[in-house]
């Protein structure tokens, strides 16, 4: 690793350890990689809802913005989705229907312009006793999956060491991982219907844990290429 790279990641550390405010890098020092983060959701779209009302489209938010924070230390040139409550729908659509279409398909043409992308969202299961991350994948780019391992194996190795679940390709129920031809994966960062879950994630300090996690499994993804 070149000194430029060795003075970014040890700036990192001392952010991590210290919880000083976050300082981006120059331009000259970004890297060349696009980075989209794409927080699920959002506006009249909440996502799944918690039985306390948490919503999932805020956890998203909360998430990626922490995210997009520790990538932009690190030196990653990222763009955001969304960085407010907001829906990316054609401002021509009334619906909530036709709103829903043009808002995933304003999604997908940011993913097609991406060089990565990292996608947030929260799971939600009848039975409360189910808890844990799990990394989807895009079947479409072989880098994927390669992206995918490296960050459920950060997750679990530094948050959560009982979790055993594995990552797994997208079906079209997934419907943006499904369609994009990019290096894309979907972080399902915990159950919002398991309470113990639930109450970590509206903690921003494990938010900030789960974004350093997914942080230094981009990080491992690019350092093998």
């Amino acid at each position: 690793m070149g000194r430029r790279w060795g003075s970014i990641a040890i700036c990192f550390l001392c952010f991590f350890l210290s919880g000083c405010d976050l300082i981006a890098p120059t331009q000259s020092e970004a890297r060349e990689e696009h980075l989209l983060i794409d927080p699920g959701h959002g506006g009249a779209d909440g996502g799944t809802q918690a039985q306390d009302g948490t919503l999932e489209k805020n956890i998203n938010l909360a998430v990626a913005t922490d995210l997009r924070d520790m990538m932009v230390v690190c030196g990653f040139a990222v763009k955001m989705t969304r960085e407010s409550d907001r829906s990316i729908h054609d401002l021509s659509d009334t619906s909530i229907r036709s709103k829903k279409v043009s808002d995933m398909r304003n999604r997908l043409a940011l993913y097609q312009q991406a060089d990565a992308v990292i996608s947030l969202h929260q799971n939600h299961f009848s039975a409360a006793k189910y808890n844990g991350s799990q990394v989807f994948y895009s079947a479409n780019h072989e880098d994927s999956v390669r992206l995918a391992r490296h960050i459920q194996h950060t997750i679990v190795a530094q948050i959560q060491p009982q979790n055993t679940r594995e990552i797994k390709a997208a079906t079209d129920g997934i419907y943006l991982l499904y369609h994009t031809t990019r290096p894309a994966v979907l972080v399902e960062c915990g159950f919002l219907s398991n309470p113990t879950e639930r109450e970590l994630l509206n903690q921003p300090a494990y938010r900030q844990k789960l974004a350093f996690a997914i942080t230094g499994g981009y990080w491992n993804y690019i350092l093998e290429e």
